[in-house]
């Protein structure tokens, strides 16, 4: 295969599926789809897939060799091709099958980039799948005091384990829990699924002049009430799609180096080890069976 200036192929060792994007694309969900025209990421034929790691096998870039394992932002697939512009050099005590969460922490990273918080602030995350949970553990890296809710008991085990505070809204509302957080409540909530429900919930739960940010992708239109729930609050609402973030370049050897000294744990996170031959398994299974599909490792023989 011949590669440009600044290209490189990759054989693939592990690759991570986006339970949010990729399982979007495949159910139509993503709003993209709704745009006259589409857009560039929204329409079909689709290739899914940007978190995975492997060993360059050809390179058209001396500054990343043959041999070199690296993080990457190309789809999946047995062979890669990618501009290496994108490439982050993996270290040697970092598994194959954490690598890929490089892409989803940076993600995650949008919130505590766009609504930081202090020692000892008051966080909740909504929604305990792979980015809610990796932003709750990076608020707790600043040294806020975090808790997670959701639904499922399954997710809320995996979040404890993650050393994360568990809200489970099934036994009663957010806006019940965070009475738990003292006088203050929730100074920020984060809601991370992406929900029209949640993120009415979030616009309730949060504290006077608190901080509501939408990091999970909304899927379709809401109704708020702007009086009651912002205005009269004096809240922010902050949106924070991973676009816009300017911070992942200086930030990445950061959230590379908590990788792989585990200060974020993604282990608990990894739920299904899946052949690349069988990815269906793991789009049906994000679709069909959310409590136990979460973090999915396709893998290469």
């Amino acid at each position: 295969e011949k590669l440009a200036a600044g290209e490189v192929l990759i054989k693939a060792r592990a690759s991570l599926v986006s339970a949010g994007t990729e399982l979007s694309i495949f159910t139509r969900t993503h709003r993209g789809f709704d745009v006259p025209g589409g857009m560039p990421w929204a329409q079909y034929p689709f290739t899914p897939g940007y978190a995975g790691v492997g060993e360059i096998v050809a390179s058209a870039d001396t500054q990343f060799p043959v041999g070199q394992r690296v993080f990457h932002r190309g789809p999946h697939g047995t062979f890669v091709k990618v501009k290496s512009s994108t490439l982050v050099p993996v270290p040697d005590s970092l598994k194959d099958e954490h690598a890929p969460f490089l892409s989803l922490l940076q993600i995650s990273m949008t919130a505590p980039y766009l609504a930081p918080a202090d020692p000892g602030t008051q966080v909740v995350v909504i929604g305990m799948g792979i980015v809610g949970n990796l932003a709750a553990q990076l608020y707790a890296q600043t040294g806020a005091r975090v808790a997670g809710a959701d639904l499922s008991q399954s997710r809320l085990e995996r979040a404890k384990n993650c050393g994360i505070r568990p809200f489970h809204v099934g036994t009663k509302p957010l806006q019940e829990w965070v009475k738990e957080l003292g006088e203050r409540g929730a100074e920020i909530v984060v809601e991370a699924i992406g929900n029209s429900r949640t993120i009415g919930e979030a616009l309730k739960a949060v504290a006077l002049r608190g901080k509501v940010v939408l990091l999970g992708s909304p899927r379709t239109t809401m109704e708020i009430d702007p009086y009651f729930d912002i205005h009269r609050k004096g809240i922010s609402v902050i949106g924070a799609h991973a676009m816009f973030f300017d911070g992942n370049q200086k930030l990445t050897p950061v959230l590379l180096e908590w990788l792989d000294t585990q200060k974020v744990k993604v282990d608990p996170l990894i739920t299904q080890r899946i052949p690349l031959a069988h990815a269906l398994k793991a789009y049906e299974g994000l679709r069909d069976q959310p409590d136990e599909f979460v973090g999915v490792v396709l893998t290469y023989s």
